[in-house]
Parts: structure tokens; sequence; C-alpha cells
């Protein structure tokens, strides 16, 4: 029997609304620093790579090809027009093809949750209001999901005109792909106070459903914040930053780093019990989402990262890198 992959999410840089990039720090110096952690410390054998920007995905894509990772390419033109989603994955998947053809072991996921970060497909100006709607506009997912298999149709014929390897995609629980169409089943998938009572039959269900198929079954996405009862609200944690002119989080919140590794180690066990092929922790480091000692300031602590981001560009790592490390056998 094969071994799963044990992979993280590696963001090199994501434009979310009103201007807020994701990785500030980006550079081709702590893209090599931080995945050489990935695979020597931590013992992961692949990522999943995101960014807005083209150039950025494939620069980091090659440097994580270089450090011995898999590699997953995700273009992220999150609230962008749909034409810019198409002409991001003709790019991605170039870059992925020439990665392929140097011998490195690459995947291609043409999108994330794109009922969401897709204008047009749910109603909401923006990614995040488009989230925070769902729970109101679900009688739209039938109309939601025709308008997506359709999305993810055109964007599967763009991927395989120039990449010869495996195409998959990162589905949110409520959407409905067609995975004919896809080498690999593909989901983000978060157990909160919301579902904790099914969690687990789902993913056994999502990973029947795919080997029915013979193909393998990836969770792209898991995770959660840093503060005490984040792991109740798990994909909405973040939803306690706040602020207009400046990022802030509520000042009664308590670091709780043992519940964020808990609840990592806790999904892998469920993960593995239902057979998931491949699973991606969320993530490896947030970068804008530093630490700080002002009260209010401390905006690590709605970071899914498993290592705190610093303003200086550098991290250290939380109890969830450590309990990784020792689950995959990494040497931190």
């Amino acid at each position: 029997m094969t071994e799963p992959v044990r992979g993280i999410g590696y963001d090199a840089g994501v434009l979310y609304e009103k201007g807020f990039e994701s990785n500030p720090f980006f550079s081709e110096q702590c893209a090599r620093r931080d995945l050489r952690a990935i695979r020597e410390d931590l013992g992961c054998d692949a990522v999943l790579v995101m960014a807005s920007d083209t150039d950025r995905l494939a620069l980091a894509a090659s440097i994580a090809a270089e450090e011995g990772l898999g590699v997953w390419l995700q273009p992220r033109p999150f609230d962008r027009p749909r034409g810019e989603l198409v002409k991001a994955v003709q790019a991605a998947a170039a870059t992925a093809e020439g990665l392929r053809a140097s011998g490195a072991e690459v995947g291609l996921v043409v999108g994330c949750e794109l009922t969401l970060s897709t204008p047009g497909m749910l109603p909401g100006p923006t990614f995040w209001a488009r989230g925070t709607l769902l729970t109101v506009t679900f009688p739209l997912l039938p109309l939601a999901n025709l308008r997506l298999r359709r999305l993810l149709a055109e964007l599967v014929d763009e991927a395989r005109e120039r990449f010869a390897g495996p195409v998959s995609y990162g589905a949110g629980e409520w959407e409905r792909p067609d995975w004919a169409i896809f080498d690999v089943v593909g989901a983000d998938r978060y157990r909160d106070a919301r579902n904790t009572w099914r969690f687990e039959d789902d993913i056994h269900t999502l990973a029947d459903r795919a080997h029915a198929q013979n193909k393998p079954c990836y969770v792209f996405e898991f995770g959660t914040c840093t503060y005490r009862g984040a792991t109740a609200k798990a994909s909405t944690a973040a939803s306690v930053l706040g602020g207009r002119t400046e990022l802030s989080v509520p000042r009664n919140l308590v670091r709780d780093e043992q519940e964020q590794a808990d609840y990592l180690t806790d999904l892998l066990d469920v993960f593995d019990r239902a057979g998931v092929d491949g699973t991606f922790v969320w993530g490896f480091s947030e970068p804008a989402l530093t630490t700080s000692d002002e009260p209010g300031r401390d905006l690590d602590l709605a970071s899914y990262g498993i290592v705190t981001a610093h303003d200086d560009g550098t991290w250290t790592p939380k109890r969830a890198y450590h309990a990784l490390a020792h689950r995959y056998r990494g040497t931190p």
C-alpha cells in the first residue's frame, strides 16, 4: 500500500480584497528558507504552492522542486474577472509542464473554491463577502454548481493543452464538481462545531467515491487558528480579524497553540482512517499576520500558520510545527 502524501500549503502571496497581500515579505531567499524547512524540519514530501502573481507562483514552485518536494501549483487570482483566471491557469500549466519535463513530481490545482473566489458565481462583491453570505445564499447553490462545472471544464481543457501531469481542484464542502474530468479528487475540509458529528463519515464517503472512480483523494486544505476556541469555527476562525485602517483582533483572545496542534493531528488520524491519499495542512505561514505584544495587535492569533510570523519577515515554530515534524519524522 502506498504511503499517503504528507504535504502543507505554502502561501507565496495572495492578493485579497482592499489590497491586502498575504505575503509582503516574499523573496527567493525567504522562499528557499521556508521550503527547505518544510522538507527537512517537518519531513513533508509535498507542498501546495499558491499565489496570485504567476511569476511568483512559478518561482516558488521551482524552488520547491529544487528542494526535492512534490509540487502542486494553485493559481489564486481572487476576485478577478474570469478571463484573468483562465490566463492564470494557462500560465501555471505551462510552468508545471516545464517542471514535469525536468523530472519534478508536479500537479496542477486549477482553482480554490471558485464559487466564492470568482465574481458572478454567487452574490457578493468580494471573496470574503460571498463566504459570509453563503449561509443565506445556499438556495442558489444548484445554479452556482452548474456555473462551476462549466468553468472547470474550460479550465481543465486549457490546462491539458499545456500540461501532461495530474490535474485537480480544491473544492469547498458545498461544491459539486464533475470529478470525471480530473485525475485527483481534491477537497478543502474543515471540522467545526457545525459538522463534527458527521465529519468523519463525510470524509469516508469522499474517499470511497474517489476510489470507486480509480482516483486518489487529496485534502488540499484543513487547519485552524491559534486562539482558544478557534477549532469550533475552523474555516471561519480568521473572522475575528477586524479594523479599518489597520488589522486588529479582539483583546480577549487567548493564545492556544496546543488546541491548534491537537486539531491538526486529530484530523490527520481521521484522514488516515478514511483512506485519504494525500493531505496538505493549511498552512505553513501567513506572513502578513504578524505577532505583537500590543493588546489587540497579535494578528498571529488569527493565523492558520504553524509558525509565528514576525514583522521582520522571520518566523518561529508553534507547537503545531513540532507536532507535524514528530508525525512526519522530520528533524526540527
